[in-house]
């Protein structure tokens, strides 16, 4: 199982699974994935600006055992079945737009 990383400005942003290079680019030219690259914040600046180039790349091994570690944990806590591939782990810690009114 093959671990890609999305990485914008030299900062790597999500981990996830695909089966070769062209599927991870596919993948990560998907509109509505960009479009959550670009609505999705961390320190409440998106994660994409929309224009910077992306890059996709294999993951280093600790990106790749941070991805395990997610989706381990999202399949004890019944998030998604064992057999579920296409878990998607961020790299940075997400603002969560719903704290800012609480």
């Amino acid at each position: 199982m093959t671990i890609y990383v999305v990485a914008v400005a030299g900062r790597s942003i999500v981990a996830f699974h695909a089966p070769s290079a062209s599927e991870a680019d596919r993948r990560v030219r998907d509109l509505d994935f960009r479009d959550d690259l670009m609505s999705l914040t961390t320190d409440s600046v998106a994660l994409w600006d929309g224009v910077t180039a992306i890059e996709v790349r294999q993951a280093v091994p600790q990106e790749e055992l941070r991805w395990r570690a997610s989706r381990a944990r999202a399949v004890r806590h019944g998030s998604i079945e064992a057999a579920d591939e296409t878990w998607i782990a961020f790299l940075v810690p997400l603002t969560d737009p719903d704290r800012a009114y609480r």
